[in-house]
C-alpha cells in the first residue's frame, strides 16, 4: 500500500496516545504517505475558541499541514462545510443536516483531487466524516473502506440522523474493526442483520505500557498527599466530587478534563480548597500525572454505562499499567471481573475511594501485554492491507 488517508475529528498536532495518532504514525512510519482528514470543521468554527474550532486551525488546515514523523510524514487537512450545530436538527429534516454537513463554498472533488488522489485506502472513525463514504466510494471504487468505530455512535444522546449514518458505513465498509465485544453487542441490538451484512474484526485500543512504569517529575496538582485524579474526556459527575471533597477533607480531588463545565460548576470548584479543574494537558503529559497520584477514578455522569457500550477502555489500561487502585462510578460492570472498584452511589464511591487509599498500589487480571499499541498497530496494518 502507498497512500492511506484516516478521516478523524482530531487535529494532527494535539499528538493524543492513542487512537488515530498511533494508527496514523505507524503507518507513516512504514513509508505509507499518511493523510490525516480532520472532519467535521463547520464554517461557525471561524467564530469560535476550542482546540478543533478556531479560525487559525480551519484557515491553517484547508491549506494543510505536513508533519515529519521519522523518515515519513504525514498531512493534516481539512474540508471546511456548511454544517449546522446538532441543535438546529429540532427544526430541520434530517436531509438538509446531512446535505449541510457535506456542503461546501469550494468543491469536494477538487479537495479529493488535490489532497487524497491514488489513496488505496480510507479508515473512518466513528464521526460525522462517515458521512463522505459514498462520495469516497464513488471518487475511489478500488480503494479499501475501512471503519474504526472509537466509540459507537448507538448510544441515545446520538442524533437519529448520525446514527442512520452509522449503519450505513457498517454495511458498506469493507471491513469494520471493532474494540470490543461489548461494541460488537451493542451493534448486534441496534443494527439489523449485524452479523449478515457487517464484515467485521474485533481490534482493540493499545497502551504504551512503558510509558507508565517510568518515575515523572510530580506535576504540581498533585504535590500533596491523598491525590484522588480523572483524566478524560467524558463529563463526571460533579455533585457526586463536591459531596466527596466536603467529605473527605484530607484528600485532594483532581479533575483533568478539556470539557469545560458550566461556569456555576466553576464557582464551586474554586471554593473548594481540595477540589482543582485543570483544563487539559498535552497528551505526552498524562503517564506522570497517571504515575504520581494516589488513587485514580473515573466518575462518570449518573447511568453513563447504560447508553455508553465502552467496555473496558484505555483510560483503565493507564492505570492499571501504572499499578494505580481505581475507583469508578456508574461504568461497566465487567470492570469488577478485573478487579476495579466500580460503585453506583455515592455513599459507595466515597467509601470505595478510602479504601483504595489504603492499598498504595493494586495488581489487575487483565492482560495488558496483547494490548502494547506496537502489536496493535502491526495488527492493525495487517488488517487494512487485507493480509490477516
Amino acid at each position: 500500500m502507498k497512500k492511506i488517508v484516516f478521516i478523524t475529528t482530531h487535529n494532527w498536532d494535539t499528538k493524543r496516545q492513542g487512537g488515530f495518532h498511533k494508527f496514523a504514525e505507524a503507518t507513516a512510519l512504514a513509508g505509507i504517505e499518511t493523510v490525516f482528514f480532520s472532519f467535521p470543521r463547520p464554517y461557525y468554527g471561524y467564530l469560535m475558541k476550542r482546540e478543533q474550532l478556531n479560525p487559525q486551525i480551519i484557515k491553517t488546515l484547508k491549506k494543510g499541514v505536513r508533519y515529519e514523523v521519522g523518515q515519513g510524514a504525514v498531512l493534516n487537512v481539512t474540508f471546511p462545510t456548511l454544517r449546522l450545530p446538532d441543535a438546529a436538527g429540532r427544526l430541520l429534516p434530517d436531509w438538509l443536516m446531512n446535505f449541510l454537513l457535506k456542503k461546501s463554498l469550494g468543491s469536494f472533488k477538487s479537495f479529493a483531487r488535490k489532497f487524497l488522489a491514488d489513496a488505496e485506502c480510507f479508515v473512518f472513525e466513528s464521526c460525522e466524516g462517515v458521512a463522505f463514504v459514498d462520495k469516497i466510494r464513488a471518487l475511489f471504487p478500488q480503494a479499501r473502506i475501512i471503519y474504526r468505530p472509537s466509540d459507537p455512535l448507538v448510544y441515545a444522546s446520538v442524533p437519529e440522523r448520525v446514527r442512520a449514518l452509522e449503519r450505513h458505513i457498517l454495511y458498506t465498509a469493507d471491513l469494520s474493526l471493532i474494540v470490543n465485544q461489548e461494541g460488537v453487542e451493542a451493534y448486534r441490538a441496534s443494527v439489523p442483520d449485524f452479523d449478515q451484512r457487517v464484515a467485521y474484526k474485533v481490534l482493540s485500543n493499545g497502551i504504551d505500557l512503558d510509558s507508565y512504569k517510568k518515575e515523572y517529575p510530580v506535576p504540581p496538582q498533585l504535590d500533596k498527599p491523598n491525590t484522588v485524579l480523572y483524566v478524560g474526556a467524558w463529563e463526571v459527575e460533579w455533585p457526586l466530587l463536591f459531596e466527596a471533597a466536603e467529605r473527605l477533607a484530607d484528600y485532594s480531588f483532581v479533575v483533568v478534563c478539556p470539557n469545560y463545565p458550566a461556569d456555576k460548576v466553576l464557582r464551586q470548584v474554586e471554593r473548594m480548597p481540595n477540589l482543582e479543574y485543570v483544563p487539559g494537558i498535552k497528551p505526552d503529559e498524562v503517564p506522570a500525572w497517571i504515575t504520581n497520584c494516589s488513587v485514580v477514578m473515573v466518575p462518570y455522569v449518573t447511568d453513563f454505562y447504560k447508553d455508553r457500550p465502552l467496555g473496558i477502555t484505555a483510560k483503565y489500561y493507564q492505570a492499571m499499567a501504572a499499578g494505580k487502585p481505581i475507583v469508578a462510578y456508574c461504568d461497566t460492570p465487567k470492570l469488577t471481573e478485573v478487579g476495579v472498584a466500580v460503585t453506583y452511589s455515592y455513599e459507595d464511591f466515597i467509601t470505595a475511594i478510602q479504601q483504595a487509599l489504603a492499598k498504595g498500589s493494586q495488581q489487575y487480571q487483565f492482560d495488558l501485554q496483547g494490548r502494547e499499541w506496537g502489536e496493535i498497530c502491526s495488527r492493525f496494518i495487517d488488517e487494512i492491507q487485507g493480509e490477516v
